[in-house]
């Protein structure tokens, strides 16, 4: 049987096609996990990680342009992506999916001025702004995931703090990196000097260091807990994925906690093929790789925290 396209179904293939490409060479991990989706979530989420991508990357590198350059063209992404119908841009069609699925505009809103305001040095100064950032750099995008996952809104509290518990989770991780390009996520009332972060020169400063480095990560894991009871309001067939993403993200963060201080300054900590597919086979099982206890206590008044924010689930 010979297949025939038409010119647009032709251009919609390939922007399928490009996005998943995208996914795939920058999102390790959740391409991973992308795997166990819907053939329409997948897409849709593939679509969403690009735009996501392309927005965070004019946030972060600095050789796409001047600080004014690269805020002034995530003010115009922001334009095309809430004014959806104006545009036939990359972000006008992201815009108009997600508003297909119902999706609040005050999160995308929210999303974008979080990387605008992340766009050059920044110094985090409290846990409350921490997760503040957490939140407009993530949480938002778990949000806008929950329906492209066909999750009830019931789940929109528990996709935001999976979302949370990720940023939480890549800030850990990337600290060297953030500190050379002048930003520091670990909070100043934690009180660590952000110039040893990029390089300690002393045992006692590393030691100091890594401490911050794991509070960060119990923080998270308390969020990961937390999302864990939401997964029963995404359908059984893409429940999978987000279960295989949790391990790995998790993962990442066990395993730094599991090398320590020693070997954190020798480069980024990544899972490799054996490790992921050892998580994923415990996915499969049904068995979780981690347990713990959500501390609810202490994510609800996290949560609280950030309940004035436009978009912010209730």
């Amino acid at each position: 049987m010979t297949l025939h396209l038409t010119r647009q179904q032709a251009t919609n293939t390939t922007q399928v096609v490009s996005a998943q490409a995208v996914m795939d060479a920058h999102a390790k991990s959740f391409s991973w996990a992308a795997k166990f989706l819907t053939p329409e979530a997948r897409r849709d989420a593939a679509q969403l990680y690009a735009f996501a991508r392309l927005a965070d990357d004019l946030a972060d590198e600095e050789h796409l342009g001047s600080l004014v350059q690269r805020t002034q063209q995530l003010a115009e992404l922001r334009a095309q992506v809430l004014s959806p119908h104006n545009t036939t841009t990359q972000a006008g069609k992201l815009g108009r999916l997600l508003s297909q699925h119902g999706v609040d505009p005050a999160v995308m809103a929210h999303f974008m001025d979080c990387l605008v305001q992340d766009a050059g040095p920044r110094r985090i100064e409290t846990t409350q702004e921490l997760l503040h950032f957490a939140y407009g750099a993530a949480g938002t995008v778990g949000q806008m995931m929950c329906p492209i996952l066909g999750a009830s809104a019931l789940g929109q509290s528990y996709a935001m703090a999976l979302g949370v518990a990720m940023q939480l989770t890549n800030i850990s991780r990337d600290v060297v990196e953030d500190a050379a390009r002048g930003r520091c996520y670990i909070p100043a009332q934690w009180d660590v000097d952000p110039k040893m972060l990029q390089a300690p020169t002393t045992q006692a400063q590393s030691a100091q260091a890594f401490q911050a480095i794991e509070k960060i990560l119990r923080l998270a894991d308390d969020f990961y807990a937390y999302a864990q009871q939401g997964m029963v309001h995404i359908p059984p067939r893409n429940r999978r994925a987000i279960d295989v993403a949790t391990a790995l993200y998790r993962g990442i963060g066990r395993k730094i906690l599991r090398c320590g201080a020693a070997q954190y300054w020798e480069g980024r900590t990544s899972l490799d093929a054996l490790e992921k597919t050892w998580l994923i086979v415990a996915c499969y099982a049904g068995r979780s790789p981690f347990h713990k206890a959500p501390r609810r206590d202490v994510v609800r008044i996290d949560l609280q925290h950030l309940a004035g924010i436009p978009g912010f689930p209730s």
